[in-house]
């Protein structure tokens, strides 16, 4: 038997939203009637394709796989839906969230577009650390984020988007210890980061840990923008990605500085919610890819040690 589209589409709601209630709710059915498609299709295919010993029903090995067609099936049953509308007008609300650095390189280009071209669609906007957007997704309290080292699971999936490099940065008239930087040779410096949970914070404590160290004196800004202004005034070293002060080294009133091990890159990704409807994620991720590769984030020579 050839398993339907309301099979498989019964099979990809309750793998993303761990119930058979919560996916019969989504689907606009009864429970009964949810079930049954899953014993048609188990029926169908001569196996188990949920595991419903557990408190949340999880796929069997053949389930797995058949989610694998699911995905792509309902995909395209949603654009097949949009098209014969005559009109893929995109309604409702998308709550979106992005870390501060896209937010100050990309998100004003990215509001005119999403107004431009999905004018029907109303933005709720987060801008957060990249850990709290994480844990936004997880809980359904957003949508979609463009952040850094998103976790992939059964109900967030993760695109790449772009490697922003880090460099330690100072204005031109702060004094910094000749040579290569060491971490021994700016513990007692001051540090200008990100406050905790952030990526950044955690990279600073990581880079001066691969010498045993902890920084002594580390300034905290929840603020990209705040921070450059602070380094470009001299307060202190900061660690950011070029990207975000192409401008004030352009203008000189920020100096890149050779430090040894050198920093990781951070992986900017588009992570969204698997029960964000398919074509709508696709619509925000094709605004999202260009935009970024036509902005400062787009990595440069430059943005190497």
């Amino acid at each position: 038997m050839r398993p339907s589209l309301p099979q498989l589409e019964a099979l990809l709601w309750i793998q993303r939203l761990g119930s058979f209630r919560a996916a019969a709710q989504r689907l606009g059915v009864t429970q009964p009637a949810l079930s049954q498609r899953i014993s048609e299709l188990e029926r169908g295919v001569g196996a188990r394709v949920l595991d419903r010993r557990r408190a949340r029903p999880a796929p069997t090995a053949l389930g797995r796989d058949l989610l694998v067609f699911a995905e792509r099936m309902v995909a395209l049953a949603d654009d097949m839906a949009a098209t014969l509308r005559g009109s893929p007008a995109i309604t409702g609300t998308l709550r979106i969230g992005v870390a501060d650095s896209f937010a100050t390189t990309c998100l004003p280009r990215l509001l005119v577009e999403l107004g431009r071209r999905l004018p029907a669609l109303r933005v709720d906007m987060s801008v957060d650390y990249s850990a709290s957007l994480d844990k936004g997704l997880r809980r359904g309290d957003l949508d979609l984020a463009v952040l850094t080292a998103p976790r992939v699971t059964e109900t967030v999936a993760v695109e790449p988007l772009v490697a922003m490099a880090l460099r330690w940065v100072a204005a031109p008239g702060f004094a910094t210890p000749p040579g290569t930087l060491r971490p021994r040779m700016l513990v007692d410096v001051p540090i200008l980061t990100n406050p905790s949970p952030s990526h950044l914070f955690a990279s600073v404590h990581a880079w001066f840990a691969t010498a045993g160290l902890a920084p002594r004196r580390l300034n905290t800004c929840n603020s990209l923008v705040v921070m450059a202004r602070l380094a470009t005034g001299g307060a202190g070293i900061g660690l950011m990605p070029p990207s975000i002060i192409r401008a004030e080294l352009a203008a000189g009133a920020l100096r890149l500085l050779r430090a040894s091990p050198g920093l990781p890159a951070h992986r900017m990704m588009i992570a969204y919610r698997r029960d964000t409807p398919a074509h709508l994620a696709r619509s925000v991720v094709g605004l999202i890819r260009p935009l970024v590769a036509a902005s400062d984030l787009a990595p440069q020579a430059a943005d190497g040690p």
